[in-house]
């Protein structure tokens, strides 16, 4: 009886450690597992999560060699002005083939701009001080209004027309739906009331070896 006695006790005192140990074993895993739980969220253990990358910078807008950057409500405008005696016509064919739109001009900066660089391509293709560039303005009759036909000037607030200008003229069958801009230096010969960088009305259709004349193109920078 004494050793059924002793023999009870003992089997109770193991069962009861398996008991313990097999719950000290869970509540090691718990820990463990919610341990290997923050690792893993937290990026290399800093306690931060990573910053997102930065977006990239939109690359910088340039004309190409030769071409002078203005700027437009749109971006950058690249202009060049090209000499030659050419009808409204043949010159927005040149410039189609420069992959550019015969030019017009939207602010008092760029028209400006357009002035000076007549002026110095005028000089040193020619020994004119006079002369007039053609650019993309333009009407379809002599009662319709004028517009700009290079696609992207917003509209004709920039045009400053010479005294008396738009004429109602017309010449050779053809009305003077065109828009040219005037360039003069001292010395040159004065036409009329027109001034350097102000505009006027002329023919499309054809033009005269009597002075410098050039034509302005026009592009989007890239």
């Amino acid at each position: 009886m004494r050793n059924s006695f002793f023999l009870i006790v003992s089997l109770f005192s193991i069962a009861n450690c398996f008991f313990i140990g097999d719950s000290s074993s869970e509540e090691g895993r718990g820990r463990r597992g919610r341990h290997d739980h923050g690792s893993s969220y937290y990026s290399g253990g800093h306690g931060k999560p990573p910053h997102p990358p930065s977006p990239p910078k939109p690359a910088p807008t340039v004309c190409e060699t030769g071409w002078t950057r203005v700027e437009r409500q749109s971006g950058g405008w690249c202009v060049k002005v090209f000499a030659g005696i050419t009808n409204q016509p043949n010159a927005e064919a040149i410039c189609a083939q420069n992959g550019a739109r015969l030019s017009a001009v939207e602010s008092q900066e760029e028209r400006e701009k357009i002035a000076e660089l007549g002026i110095n391509v005028m000089t040193s293709t020619s020994a004119w001080k006079f002369g007039t560039l053609r650019m993309g303005i333009k009407r379809d009759t002599l009662h319709s209004p004028f517009y700009v036909t290079d696609g992207n000037a917003k509209d004709l607030n920039a045009v400053k027309w010479s005294a008396g200008e738009p004429n109602g003229g017309s010449y050779g069958g053809g009305g003077n739906n065109c828009g040219l801009m005037w360039l003069w230096l001292p010395g040159g010969k004065q036409v009329q009331q027109r001034r350097l960088g102000e505009f006027f009305s002329m023919v499309c259709h054809m033009t005269w070896n009597d002075r410098f004349r050039g034509f302005v193109c026009g592009k989007p920078a890239v």
